[in-house]
């Protein structure tokens, strides 16, 4: 009787554990997080955007049911992180989940919120076959409404969830303006760019002479000018600067005109106007054996494609500790100058981006030869300077901030048929300089969350050498070596039977 009143009192004992377990647990969300890029790890920047969400969220998620394995641990990744999202935003995040093949009007409600099918394959029974699954969810607040059409495996979605609830509640996006009328691409050439911008900012394009009152705006754009900038509207940022305004400046010194073969200078007064701020951009081309390749039709009995290393497209994976390249990892220029510091010490200057160890610089003009032998003597100019920014009191009383890029497309997709992708990086490293220059920390550390991005390091041609040979020896050496020890060992143990009075 005694025995069995213990056992009762144990099992209770234990399912009061779990019930506390079980409640401590739904108040209090803890999970352990081990992986290299902290993705199960809420950032700090959507920490703080889910603190100042005021009105209620409802985010519908339109997930069909049985799911393979690597969709379905997709899915429940994301209810997990909306579990955390609820409990950051002091409950003020509802979700639900609804399954649209359950009948036909589930189905039409998702295709009416803008959540159509897919296929998907599925194996069942040995056998693949093709199934429509819905893989998608809405985001509503108040009466403005986003959605996630598609919900892909493998991916990090706190970016896109932060993104989509910060553009739905966010208020009053500050003004940044857009300097146009000397030849710079138009905001319909920069898509991926505005894209990333519009969450937080509020992008106008912007005539320096028209423009009653520049201080209304956080910060400027000048990117890529190519016709010459008159005096008066330099006067203008000065003006500007000296107020405490922020500038954000990608220059092209020297242009590739691949068409004729030929690269230039160009001198838009620009240049001039950066010297006098402390920054001197060489009319030089960057070449790095780190480049990227341009395709290059091969001629005989037939014609065909093959990629040819550029390096006139130098590949850029070394940074600064600064907090416009946290998390960047390859930045891809074209026609790119480098960049020094010619200032005073009154002004604060770091370098943020540079070449690799094997780089040189050619001064313009040029002619472009593709089919070039590239020789050591080419790179003699190793870690060049390709990005950089300067804090400092610029002729006025309040400290302003300027950035600076020597290459002014590394962000333009270009226009209709000649438009573009361009590295995802290139558009993280220009809206975290636009978050430093209007001093807001913005989405900043979650652009960069998450990339999957992971190029190889480059090692010397001697050391391929030896590491291939390395792999091929070594098991034969352990080998050999162990074999000697055990032929050594046996020997041993057969002088010792030898001698008399061995006893085993």
């Amino acid at each position: 009787m005694t025995k069995r009143k213990n056992i009762i009192y144990s099992s209770l004992v234990v399912a009061g554990i779990l019930i506390i377990l079980n409640f401590i647990a739904s108040v209090f969300f803890f999970r352990a997080d081990f992986t290299e890029d902290k993705r199960y790890t809420l950032d700090r920047a959507t920490k703080r955007i889910l603190s100042e969400v005021e009105t209620p969220i409802i985010m519908t998620l339109y997930v069909s049911e049985n799911l393979p394995p690597d969709v379905n641990r997709t899915v429940q990744d994301l209810k997990n992180l909306l579990t955390e999202y609820n409990n950051y935003s002091r409950k003020k995040i509802d979700f639900e989940f609804i399954n649209p093949n359950a009948n036909e009007e589930l189905e039409q409600e998702a295709i009416e919120a803008g959540i159509n099918p897919v296929p998907l394959e599925v194996r069942e029974k040995d056998q693949i076959k093709v199934q429509r699954v819905f893989l998608g969810m809405s985001i509503q607040v108040g009466d403005r409404s986003e959605i996630i059409p598609l919900i892909k495996p493998g991916i990090v979605m706190e970016y896109t969830l932060s993104t989509l609830i910060k553009r739905l509640t966010i208020k009053n996006k500050p003004r940044v303006g857009y300097i146009v009328g000397h030849g710079e691409p138009g905001l319909e050439s920069l898509d991926q760019v505005m894209a990333e911008l519009s969450v937080l900012y509020d992008v106008k394009p912007i005539h320096l002479l028209s423009e009653p009152d520049l201080s209304v705006y956080k910060s400027l754009m000048l990117i890529g000018p190519m016709a010459t900038i008159s005096s008066t509207q330099l006067g203008r940022l000065d003006q500007y600067l000296a107020k405490g305004g922020n500038l954000f400046v990608a220059i092209d010194r020297v242009n590739g005109l691949l068409n004729d073969g030929i690269g230039i200078s160009v001198n838009t007064g620009l240049e001039k106007w950066l010297l006098e701020k402390g920054i001197y951009v060489d009319d030089s081309f960057i070449v790095d054996k780190k480049c990227g390749t341009v395709t290059v039709h091969q001629q005989g009995y037939f014609s065909f494609p093959q990629q040819v290393n550029f390096p006139f497209l130098p590949v850029v994976s070394k940074f600064s500790n600064h907090s416009i390249t946290d998390g960047l990892e390859t930045l891809v220029l074209q026609f790119a100058s480098p960049l020094s510091f010619v200032g005073d010490s009154s002004m604060t200057y770091q370098s943020l981006a540079f070449t690799s160890d094997i780089s040189g610089k050619l001064k313009a003009p040029i002619s472009f030869d593709i089919g070039r032998v590239w020789r050591a003597r080419d790179f003699l100019y190793p870690d060049l300077t390709v990005a950089a920014a300067i804090t400092g009191y610029m002729g006025g009383d309040k400290e302003a901030r300027l950035c600076v890029v020597g290459d002014g497309n590394f962000i333009v997709n270009g226009r209709g048929a000649s438009k573009i992708p361009i590295q995802k990086d290139n558009v993280n490293f220009l809206a975290n300089a636009i978050d430093w220059l209007s001093d807001d920390t913005g989405l900043m550390s979650l652009r960069t969350k998450g990339v999957s991005s992971r190029p190889l390091k480059q090692i010397s041609d001697g050391r391929v050498f030896f590491l291939k040979y390395l792999n091929f020896l070594l098991p034969l050496i352990l080998i050999i070596v162990y074999g000697l020890f055990r032929f050594r060992h046996i020997q041993n143990q057969r002088a010792k039977r030898m001698k008399p009075g061995f006893i085993k």
